[in-house]
């Protein structure tokens, strides 16, 4: 008798299986995660509060040039001295608050690129996968709905898995009591049968809209 195949499929698993080892060994040993997304978000930052900096120091420097000018012109050297301390002042805490984004980035930097590797290893059919980020990362909510989102997807499947292994089976079964030498009434029994079979098979992924 012909009997029905279990499908499987352990392409994934092994693609997954590899993306979860390239994963466990990463490392966030570099500030710069996303290198591209860090740089431009230090830059932006780096941008805006250098651009107040230099309106504001700018507005300082023109009210006090005046206030001295009418109070004692003979200070303007003075006010050079300060001028000159207060830039290279304003160029060391540009370049501190540049690193200082570049630390803060990296706590969303980390997450983002956890969410791309878990997106590539779910993208190989390993709906077992989970993402995981680290204590104190940000995004935690982010990886909860990822994750419920996963999970459901999973039940869906299994639910599918069980309902193709059943008719399956009700297949195999079918086949198994037709006699070699089938009547016609033999043969319209299993022609009912693959009827309701192919019924129920409709309900196959039918939860996803493709």
């Amino acid at each position: 008798m012909v009997g029905i195949a279990r499908y499987r499929d352990r392409t994934p698993e092994k693609t997954g299986g590899r993306l979860m080892a390239e994963e466990k060994s990463f490392q966030r040993r570099t500030v710069l995660v996303k290198r591209n997304l860090q740089l431009k978000y230090a830059a932006v930052v780096f941008s805006a509060v250098g651009f107040t900096a230099i309106i504001v120091g700018a507005d300082i420097y023109y009210n006090m040039i005046r206030f001295i000018q009418e109070a004692d012109p003979g200070r303007m050297s003075d006010l050079t001295n300060v001028i000159r301390m207060g830039s290279v002042k304003l160029i060391i805490f540009l370049g501190i608050m540049g690193l200082v984004t570049l630390f803060v980035s990296h706590r969303w930097a980390g997450p983002i690129y956890r969410f791309e590797r878990s997106a590539q290893v779910v993208s190989t059919g390993d709906l077992s996968h989970r993402v995981s980020l680290r204590t104190g990362d940000d995004l935690m909510e982010l990886q909860d709905e990822m994750n419920a989102m996963i999970a459901s997807l999973q039940r869906m499947v299994q639910k599918d898995r069980t309902l193709i292994d059943r008719l399956s089976g009700r297949l195999d079964e079918s086949i198994k009591q037709i006699p070699d030498n089938a009547s016609g009434d033999d043969l319209e029994r299993l022609r009912t049968d693959l009827k309701a079979l192919r019924e129920e098979i409709h309900h196959v992924t039918r939860a996803f809209t493709v």
